[in-house]
């Protein structure tokens, strides 16, 4: 060891001896010592080639040291890759061989339902993987903003969500009261459309009512116990079954009531939720009733008669219902019984434009008007139909009340014309609409709405709804829609979008969130900044301006409309939640 350090020591000194005589200060020649400038001359070559050698070999090392860096980078990509792709391998086999099991139906069914479980679970767990992977991506700093928004709906009592839905019942029924009705109130519902978050869920547990209370009962406990977690509110229907309260939390359900979306030997599960605020343009041409989603509240009491025996049943709570906070979300729940019934986000899309496609409310509030071409195709429809004089739902009967306010309605006055002349041309009418048809006639004059021709032909003409006038309302639809793209084109399509301005999508929902705005144009104004549209070859494209973290500077994305959408849905709840509580200040004051 100390040889070693000796000759260590020694190469250095002649090393830096070496480098003193090489590059040290030069000689001032005189004229004696020119005969050693050729000897002067070589050295320096001598040292200038041994320096590009040194030079050279020092390339050399780092060309080395620098390919096995890169390969060990490149190894270390390939390994994640191979990595990756042999656990999605297995993860195939995995589910190939669930899928393709063997045995009795019961057991194929039970494979290839864990087959479904484990590829929800797999492809959920690689996007929380991608999410963390970019944690400051704009979809996900949106949805921890959500997550802020729904915990606002978290810390609120069940009491405090409803208590603007509340519908007093009568009677000992479940019937509501009707306004300026004088019953004895006995309970009461609470209408699901009317909760204004828009977020609280019942699951209703019906029992099957010919089994005996005692095994109804064991079941009830068993459903408590092992169906449903600690926090969800619980009431005991009439029949001793249950209505359990919790959260929608996003999930997607095909309708507002799912009934018997769940069906055991001895329970039937329905689902209530508000998914839809409004009826479908079917079932209300104007687009102006709310859907009716009740659900019997607790402290209700109804009155049946069994065997020649009237009895008082009730609606009583299990747990301190009013005061929970925090409830359990349906996902969870549903998942817990390895049960899925979530619609796709393009379904549910779909099933809102459906419900919309008719939709004949103006921006200001008018009914709009029917071209021609659906005119003539309602007047052509109205035939050999039975027309009574009394109005009743058109669903039940035609009446003249109805039938003259559709006609009346119509723009083109050759068509109403038409229309009038056919009422008693090509149909029956009942003694008493007869005898009041002039009557009739005055009071339809008065209230016109050509609409309601469609609705007539959806219940009484069913067929030539279906071959004539559901097309031509399809169409009449897209024509509107083709309209307001073209109004939306001309007003952000010549938008330039300006990344030098940091103005993004964040800063519109703070804005809305610190009530801000005004109105809605407002906000309008300011998307103007940051969102262009075009016309993709199947749908609508939308560009927005985003910021990037990863290159941490504003780039422009390219998004499909049903995800821009979702995106300003958050605009939307930040606007209409201070719009709210500014109005409920304003109450309180007053």
């Amino acid at each position: 060891m100390a040889t070693l350090e000796s000759s260590s020591i020694q190469t250095n000194q002649q090393n830096i001896k070496q480098v003193t005589i090489e590059k040290g200060a030069k000689r001032v020649y005189n004229r004696k010592s020119k005969p050693d400038n050729a000897a002067k001359a070589k050295i320096e070559q001598l040292i200038k080639e041994q320096e590009e050698k040194q030079q050279k070999t020092i390339e050399i090392v780092n060309g080395i040291v620098g390919e096995m860096v890169d390969a060990s980078l490149v190894n270390e990509s390939v390994n994640e890759q191979i990595i990756e792709q042999s656990i999605e391998e297995k993860r195939e086999k995995i589910l190939s061989d669930l899928r393709n099991a063997e045995g009795d139906q019961a057991t194929q069914a039970a494979k290839q339902q864990e087959a479904y479980r484990l590829e929800k679970q797999w492809k959920q767990e690689d996007q929380e993987k991608k999410d963390k992977a970019n944690p400051n991506s704009l979809d996900n700093i949106i949805e921890r903003y959500v997550i802020q928004n729904r915990s606002e709906i978290q810390t609120k009592p069940i009491s405090e969500r409803v208590k603007g839905a509340w519908i007093d019942t009568v009677n000992y029924t479940k019937i509501g009261q009707k306004a300026g009705e004088k019953k004895q109130v006995t309970g009461k519902l609470i209408d699901l459309t009317l909760v204004e978050d828009g977020d609280l869920c019942v699951i209703d547990f019906d029992i099957n009512k010919n089994i005996p209370k005692e095994k109804i009962d064991e079941i009830r406990q068993n459903i408590i116990d092992n169906m449903l977690p600690a926090n969800v509110g619980l009431v005991r229907t009439c029949h001793s079954g249950l209505h359990a309260y919790c959260n929608k939390n996003g999930y997607r359900l095909p309708n507002n009531r799912c009934i018997k979306c769940i069906v055991l030997d001895n329970i039937e599960i329905d689902i209530f939720a508000q998914m839809y605020k409004h009826k479908s343009f079917e079932d209300d041409p104007m687009q102006t009733d709310l859907v009716q989603n009740r659900v019997v509240g607790p402290n209700t009491s109804i009155r049946e008669t069994k065997n020649n025996v009237r009895e008082t049943l009730k609606y009583e709570t299990i747990n301190d219902w009013a005061n929970m906070t925090h409830l359990a979300n349906l996902r969870d729940i549903l998942e817990s019984w390895n049960v899925d019934i979530e619609i796709p986000y393009a379904e549910f899309e779909k099933l809102k434009i459906t419900r919309a496609f008719g939709q004949q409310i103006t921006n200001d509030g008018t009914i709009d008007k029917m071209d021609d071409e659906l005119a003539q195709a309602c007047v052509d429809g109205l035939k050999n139909l039975t027309i009574h004089n009394y109005p009743q739902p058109i669903a039940m009967e035609v009446s003249l009340l109805s039938i003259f306010s559709g006609i009346y309605g119509i723009a083109n006055e050759q068509i109403r014309a038409q229309g009038l002349e056919n009422v008693r041309k090509f149909n029956t009418l009942t003694p008493n609409a007869e005898k009041n048809y002039s009557q009739a006639l005055g009071q339809g004059e008065r209230k016109p709405n050509v609409w309601i021709l469609t609705k007539i032909l959806k219940y009484h003409n069913k067929e030539y709804y279906e071959q004539t006038i559901k097309p031509l309302l399809k169409k009449n639809y897209e024509a509107k829609k083709l309209e307001k793209q073209i109004h939306i084109n001309q007003i952000l399509k010549p938008n330039k979008i300006d990344l030098s301005d940091d103005f993004t999508l964040l800063h519109i929902q703070k804005k809305a969130a610190n009530g801000e705005y005004e109105n809605e144009e407002q906000i309008v104004m300011d998307l103007t900044r940051i969102i262009a549209y075009y016309a993709g070859e199947t749908e609508d494209v939308y560009m927005i301006k985003e910021f990037n973290a990863i290159c941490g500077t504003l780039v422009i994305h390219h998004k499909l409309e049903g995800t821009i959408y979702k995106q300003l849905e958050k605009v939307n709840i930040n606007f209409k939640k201070k719009k709210t509580d500014e109005k409920n200040d304003e109450t309180k004051e007053s």
